[in-house]
Protein backbone atom coordinates (compact mmCIF):
# COMPACT_ATOMS: atom_id res chain seq x y z
CA UNK A 1 0.00 0.00 0.00
CA UNK A 2 1.67 3.39 -0.76
CA UNK A 3 0.35 6.41 0.56
CA UNK A 4 -0.53 9.11 -1.71
CA UNK A 5 1.47 11.99 -1.44
CA UNK A 6 -1.50 14.59 0.17
CA UNK A 7 -2.23 12.13 2.85
CA UNK A 8 1.68 11.68 3.44
CA UNK A 9 1.94 15.33 3.45
CA UNK A 10 -1.40 15.64 5.78
CA UNK A 11 0.17 13.11 8.42
CA UNK A 12 3.17 14.77 8.29
CA UNK A 13 1.67 18.39 9.40
CA UNK A 14 -0.43 16.49 12.02
CA UNK A 15 2.96 14.72 13.41
CA UNK A 16 4.63 18.00 13.46
CA UNK A 17 1.48 20.30 15.26
CA UNK A 18 1.39 17.29 17.53
CA UNK A 19 5.19 17.61 18.22
CA UNK A 20 5.19 21.35 18.35
CA UNK A 21 1.95 21.20 21.02
CA UNK A 22 4.43 18.79 22.71
CA UNK A 23 7.05 21.27 22.95
CA UNK A 24 5.13 24.11 23.98
CA UNK A 25 3.50 22.02 26.87
CA UNK A 26 7.24 20.93 28.33
CA UNK A 27 8.22 24.71 27.76
CA UNK A 28 5.59 25.61 29.61
CA UNK A 29 6.18 22.97 32.33
CA UNK A 30 9.87 23.60 32.76
CA UNK A 31 9.22 27.55 32.80
CA UNK A 32 6.54 26.65 35.85
CA UNK A 33 9.08 24.20 37.49
CA UNK A 34 11.96 27.60 36.82
CA UNK A 35 9.38 29.68 38.33
CA UNK A 36 9.33 28.03 41.44
CA UNK A 37 12.37 27.79 42.77
CA UNK A 38 13.04 31.23 42.04
CA UNK A 39 9.93 32.47 43.75
CA UNK A 40 11.37 30.31 46.74
CA UNK A 41 15.05 31.95 46.68
CA UNK A 42 13.19 35.15 46.20
CA UNK A 43 11.35 34.03 49.44
CA UNK A 44 14.51 33.30 51.09
CA UNK A 45 16.29 36.62 50.77
CA UNK A 46 13.13 38.53 52.00
CA UNK A 47 13.95 36.12 55.04
CA UNK A 48 16.93 36.46 55.19
CA UNK A 49 16.67 40.78 54.91
CA UNK A 50 13.99 40.61 57.44
CA UNK A 51 16.40 38.64 59.92
CA UNK A 52 19.13 40.99 59.20
CA UNK A 53 16.69 44.38 60.01
CA UNK A 54 15.35 42.17 62.86
CA UNK A 55 18.70 41.97 64.70
CA UNK A 56 18.91 45.56 65.10
CA UNK A 57 15.76 45.35 67.12
CA UNK A 58 16.15 41.78 69.17
CA UNK A 59 18.51 41.69 71.77
CA UNK A 60 21.28 39.05 72.06
CA UNK A 61 20.43 36.23 73.38
CA UNK A 62 22.47 36.67 76.58
CA UNK A 63 20.85 39.82 77.49
CA UNK A 64 17.40 38.36 76.26
CA UNK A 65 16.48 37.04 79.40
CA UNK A 66 17.01 40.14 81.37
CA UNK A 67 14.73 42.37 79.42
CA UNK A 68 12.16 39.88 79.25
CA UNK A 69 12.39 39.74 83.51
CA UNK A 70 12.43 43.91 83.15
CA UNK A 71 9.35 43.39 80.67
CA UNK A 72 7.83 41.32 83.14
CA UNK A 73 8.42 43.56 86.16
CA UNK A 74 7.17 46.71 84.31
CA UNK A 75 3.85 46.94 85.75
CA UNK A 76 4.82 46.17 89.34
CA UNK A 77 7.08 48.93 88.78
CA UNK A 78 4.27 51.45 87.55
CA UNK A 79 2.23 49.81 90.35
CA UNK A 80 5.05 50.92 93.16
CA UNK A 81 5.59 53.84 91.49
CA UNK A 82 1.61 54.61 92.09
CA UNK A 83 1.66 53.03 95.79
CA UNK A 84 4.43 55.31 96.80
CA UNK A 85 2.29 58.66 95.31
CA UNK A 86 -0.47 57.05 97.17
CA UNK A 87 1.37 56.78 100.66
CA UNK A 88 2.23 60.40 100.17
CA UNK A 89 -1.27 61.61 99.38
CA UNK A 90 -2.72 59.82 101.85
CA UNK A 91 0.04 61.34 104.67
CA UNK A 92 -0.39 64.95 103.24
CA UNK A 93 -4.11 64.46 103.99
CA UNK A 94 -3.56 63.05 106.76
CA UNK A 95 -1.55 65.56 108.70
CA UNK A 96 -3.96 68.39 107.95
CA UNK A 97 -6.95 66.43 109.38
CA UNK A 98 -4.72 65.95 112.35
CA UNK A 99 -3.75 70.06 112.42
CA UNK A 100 -7.40 70.87 112.37
CA UNK A 101 -8.70 68.25 114.99
CA UNK A 102 -5.75 70.17 117.35
CA UNK A 103 -6.34 73.32 117.39
CA UNK A 104 -9.23 74.86 119.52
CA UNK A 105 -11.34 77.48 118.50
CA UNK A 106 -9.91 80.56 119.94
CA UNK A 107 -12.67 82.20 122.04
CA UNK A 108 -12.71 85.85 122.83
CA UNK A 109 -12.40 86.39 125.92
CA UNK A 110 -14.33 89.64 127.22
CA UNK A 111 -12.51 92.35 128.97
CA UNK A 112 -15.02 94.08 131.46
Amino acid sequence: MSLTSSIRDKLYCMAEKKISEERRESTTQTAEELKVPSMEKELEELRREFFKFMEFCIPPKEVRDEVMKNLYNIPLSILKAFRTILDYEIKVLEERVKETERKPKSRRIAVE
